[in-house]
């Protein structure tokens, strides 16, 4: 109980970045579909961007849950990948299945080879979301070496040291698929694990400082957004840009952290009942959502809805709605059903 009141804040932070990364895909069309440069196109463009430290978020969370779960446990290897590949592989592997039928239905892929599903199903490459679950699982692999770090080195020292590995490899080193390689998030898995282990001293320093996290996130939004838009629509040279999405990432996650502490500390308990059943569905909304995407968009174009922005309120609203409602009932379900077979 002492556990669940003092991360109560991660229920709603984990329920912002499941918006955010639903709200993420449903404005992509707007940025692909809408004329370039124009200001509709600019504001979809402008409004995506701003929701893509989501990812980030979600790493920070992992390392934040993982190492908090384990700060005073011991750490077996076997049990835990055991742990991940039921909770996180097995589900993965079904929603693969989902999308392939799904894609090969609409016609949006061709058929594939074996050799061709598994580097699919490595690589995270079927459907947008999925190189997140290749990413996730590189740390989990590793999480005992970073556990040690954070248990045995300074804190300060570490978190300087991962920071400058982490500028460095953002500005000179720029691997293939690079966006699903953990390195590229190392600082915020790091983060997180820094956090857990100190947590107080964290809660407290953000709590302090909260205008200056809002002013550095508003400012790093304006920079990232604008830069990028010029750099995609207008051509212009965006340097430095790694670095100053990892930046922007960090002052999203710190801002929307302090917010969901906030509010956590001044609505009624059944709120927290409420985020802690998106958080428990968390998982489930990621997997499902785009899935979801490709159906309405289908049927808009059955009925004859074509507004880029009508249709971005409804995908939004619907998904949202139908993502944790099929996910909260799954959860529960999952949770009878192991509670009868134990009695059994």
């Amino acid at each position: 109980m002492q556990k669940e009141q003092k991360l109560k804040e991660l229920f709603l932070l984990t329920a912002f970045c499941c918006c955010f990364v639903v709200l993420a895909h449903t404005s992509s069309e707007g940025v692909t579909s809408l004329r370039i440069g124009s200001w509709q196109q600019a504001v979809f463009f402008v409004f995506n961007k701003a929701a893509t430290f989501v990812v980030p978020g979600f790493i920070f969370l992992s390392g934040l849950k993982l190492t908090y779960s384990y700060r005073e446990k011991e750490f077996h290897f076997v049990e835990f990948i055991q742990k991940r590949l039921s909770k996180i592989l097995i589900p993965y592997f079904c929603w693969y299945v989902a999308y392939y039928i799904l894609f090969r239905l609409i016609g949006l892929t061709e058929p594939k080879s074996i050799s061709q599903h598994i580097f699919s199903i490595i690589m995270g490459d079927l459907v947008a979301p999925f190189y997140f679950i290749t990413t996730i699982f590189q740390f989990y692999i590793l999480f005992g070496v970073f556990l040690y770090l954070l248990k045995n080195v300074n804190t300060i020292l570490l978190f300087c040291i991962c920071f400058a590995v982490q500028l460095y490899y953002l500005e000179y080193i720029y691997p293939m698929y690079e966006d699903r390689f953990f390195m590229t998030y190392l600082i915020y898995f790091l983060l997180g694990g820094m956090m857990a282990l100190h947590l107080q001293q964290f809660q407290r320093t953000i709590r302090k400082y909260g205008w200056v996290w809002y002013i550095c996130f508003i400012f790093l939004t304006y920079w990232h957004t604008t830069h990028a838009y010029a750099s995609n629509v207008q051509g212009v040279f965006y340097a430095h840009w790694r670095i100053f999405t990892c930046l922007f990432s960090l002052s999203g996650i710190i801002a929307l952290y302090h917010i969901s502490d906030y509010i956590t500390q001044r609505v009624p308990e059944k709120w927290i009942a409420f985020f802690k059943a998106v958080d428990a569905s968390s998982y489930y909304i990621f997997l499902t959502h785009c899935f979801l995407l490709y159906i309405f968009n289908g049927f808009w174009g059955k009925v004859g809805l074509e507004s880029i922005f009508p249709k971005f309120i409804l995908n939004s609203a619907l998904i949202l709605f139908f993502t944790f409602f099929f996910s909260f009932i799954y959860i529960t379900w999952k949770k009878k059903w192991y509670s009868i077979k134990k009695k059994v």
